[in-house]
C-alpha cells in the first residue's frame, strides 16, 4: 500500500466492494494491482533493501523522475557496460538499468583495474526547476533529428504468439481493437480494450510470419499484458516472454537507412523496406536480427532485436559505423522529449483502463467494420454515437521562461478561459519548440458540474492556460501531432 495503508482504507473497501459486484472500479487500479510487478520484486534481498528506503521517502519531497536508490544493477542487457563507459546515467524500470541521459564528463577512475573504471551513475533530478541534465538531453535530442542517435530499448516487453494454424490471428482480432490481419511483415499498432473501451495495453504487433506474431509492449506491462492475454487467448495459441532474450537498440535521425545500408546486404530503399514493417536482417557478421522500420518516437529510424549472443557484436558495427555520421548515444529522456513534442500518448500516464481511443485522438487506430467482434466494441460505438466527456489536447507554454520559472512536471491543472478542466498527464521541455509541452485531458462541465459533451468547437475556440505552482501560463493549442521538420535547432 505504499505505507499509506490507513489513509487509503476507505478507498480500499470501496474498489474491493465494486470488484465483488460488478467486476471493475469507477478509478485505474494500476498503481494497486499486483501486476505492475515481476518475480524479481518478490526476492527477499530486495524486499529487505527496498523496505528500508521507502518510509523515509514518504516523508521526504518526492522530486520529478524520482529513483530508488536500493535494489540496483539487477537486470542489465548486454550492452550496459558499453552504455555505463559510455558515460550513460542509469534510472531503474521494471528491475532493468535504462541509462536516462549520458554525461560526456565523465571521469574514469585507472587506478583500480579490478573495479569498474566507469563509476555507475544513478539518475537524479532534485529540483521543481530546470534540471541538472537538460544541457546532456539537449546534445542527445539533437543528434536524434539531424544525425543519428542510438538508444537502448531492451526493457520493452517482448512477447512471441503462435499457433499451428489460424487460432492466433483470430484470438489477436478479438483482443485488439485495430485489424491484426495484415501481410506478413507488417506491423500494427493496436490497442486492447476493456469492455468499456479502456486500454488495458497499447502495443506494436509484427506479423512474423502467417501463425507467428511479436509483440512490442510498454516495459511496465511485461506482467500485467500476459495476465490479460492469459484470460482471453485460447489453449491453441502459444504465447512466450521473449524479452530477456532480445537485445533491442533503436537507431533514429536522417542517416539512419545510410548507416544501416553499410552493415547489411539487405535493400533498406522505402521501396523495399517501408515504414512500419519488419525484415529479418544480417548485421555485420550476425544473422536473425528482428529489424522493424520504426523508432516509437516519430523519428526515421529503426528497431533492431537482436539475439543477446549477438549484442555486442552489432553495437560495436553500429557505433564503428556511424562515426562519421556523427552517432550519438541517446537516453530515455531524450527519446521522452522526442515523443512528447510529437503528441504520442504513454500507457500508464496518458492511457488507462478507462482512457478510450476516441478521447485520446485514436479512433482511426480501430477498426469498427473487420469481420470479428472485439472486446470494447460496443462500448466504443456508443460512445462514437453519444460523443465523449474529455477529451486528450496539446498545449505549448507560451509565456514561461524555462530557465528561471519552475516546469510542469505532469499533474498541473488546466484552464479553460478561466475555469478549470482538466489536468496535465505527461509534460516535457519541447528542444524544437524551445517551450514546454504540456499533454493532458480536459472535461466540460455545466454549472451544476455534470458532464457535458468536449466537441471540437469547444477544444478550438477557447482560451488555455497552465497553473504551475500557483501561476498560471498561457497555452497554445495543437490539434494533432506536431509537424516538426527541417534543423530548427539554428538560430
Amino acid at each position: 500500500m505504499k505505507t499509506i495503508g490507513i489513509a487509503a482504507a476507505g478507498g480500499v473497501g470501496k474498489a474491493t466492494a465494486e470488484l465483488i459486484v460488478t467486476g471493475d472500479t469507477d478509478f485505474d487500479m494500476y498503481e494497486l494491482e499486483v501486476s505492475r510487478f515481476l518475480g524479481l520484486h518478490n526476492n527477499r534481498k530486495f524486499l529487505r533493501d527496498r523496505v528500508r528506503e521507502v518510509p523515509g521517502l514518504h516523508y521526504g519531497i518526492m522530486y520529478p523522475f524520482h529513483e530508488f536508490q536500493t535494489s540496483r544493477n539487477l537486470r542489465m542487457s548486454p550492452v550496459y557496460t558499453r552504455m555505463r563507459e559510455a558515460g550513460a546515467v542509469f534510472g531503474q524500470v521494471m528491475g532493468y538499468e535504462r541509462p536516462t541521459w549520458f554525461d560526456p564528463n565523465i571521469i574514469h577512475d585507472t587506478e583500480n583495474p579490478h573495479d569498474w573504471c566507469t563509476p555507475y551513475r544513478m539518475a537524479y533530478t532534485n529540483t521543481f526547476a530546470k534540471p541538472p541534465w537538460f544541457d546532456c538531453v539537449a546534445k542527445e535530442y539533437e543528434a536524434c533529428r539531424e544525425r543519428v542517435g542510438l538508444a537502448d530499448y531492451s526493457s520493452f516487453t517482448k512477447i512471441d504468439l503462435w499457433s499451428e494454424g489460424n487460432e492466433v490471428v483470430d484470438a489477436l482480432q478479438y483482443v485488439c481493437s485495430n485489424d491484426v490481419d495484415v501481410p506478413v511483415g507488417s506491423i500494427i499498432h493496436t490497442g486492447m480494450q476493456n469492455k468499456h473501451g479502456g486500454y488495458e495495453n497499447d502495443c506494436s504487433l509484427a506479423r512474423l510470419a502467417e501463425n507467428h506474431y511479436m509483440m512490442i509492449a510498454p516495459t511496465i506491462q511485461q506482467t500485467r499484458c500476459k495476465v490479460w492475454l492469459r484470460k482471453h487467448l485460447p489453449p491453441s495459441v502459444a504465447m512466450s516472454d521473449v524479452t530477456s532474450m532480445f537485445t533491442a537498440l533503436c537507431i533514429m535521425g536522417p542517416f539512419t537507412r545510410t548507416l544501416l545500408s553499410e552493415l547489411t546486404d539487405t535493400d533498406l530503399h522505402p521501396r523495399n523496406f517501408p515504414f512500419f514493417t519488419f525484415k529479418m536482417l544480417d548485421v555485420g557478421l550476425a544473422n536473425g536480427i528482428r529489424t522493424m522500420n520504426l523508432t516509437h518516437t516519430g523519428e526515421l529510424g529503426y528497431v533492431l532485436y537482436i539475439p543477446n549472443e549477438f549484442a555486442l557484436h552489432v553495437y560495436s558495427s553500429l557505433i564503428s559505423a556511424g562515426e562519421k555520421y556523427g552517432i550519438t548515444h541517446a537516453g530515455h529522456y531524450a527519446t521522452r522529449s522526442l515523443r512528447v513534442e510529437k503528441f504520442y500518448a504513454f500507457w500508464g500516464q496518458d492511457l488507462d483502463t478507462l482512457t478510450t481511443p476516441l478521447e485520446c485522438g485514436r479512433v482511426w487506430r480501430v477498426k469498427f467494420d473487420k469481420k470479428m467482434d472485439f472486446i470494447g466494441r460496443d462500448a466504443l460505438l456508443k460512445q462514437r454515437e453519444e460523443g465523449v466527456k474529455r477529451m486528450y489536447i496539446h498545449l505549448v507554454l507560451e509565456d514561461h521562461d524555462s530557465e528561471i520559472d519552475l516546469w510542469p512536471w505532469g499533474g498541473e491543472p488546466i484552464y479553460r478561459d478561466g475555469k478549470y478542466v482538466g489536468m496535465t498527464t505527461t509534460t516535457g521541455y519541447g528542444y524544437t519548440f524551445k517551450k514546454q509541452v504540456c499533454l493532458g485531458f480536459i472535461e466540460n462541465t455545466d454549472s451544476r458540474g455534470v458532464k457535458q459533451t468536449v466537441t471540437h468547437d469547444y477544444v478550438t475556440s477557447g482560451h488555455f492556460e497552465v497553473d504551475i505552482a500557483g501561476i498560471r501560463y498561457k497555452a497554445s493549442r495543437y490539434s494533432k501531432s506536431a509537424k516538426i521538420r527541417g534543423n530548427l535547432f539554428r538560430e
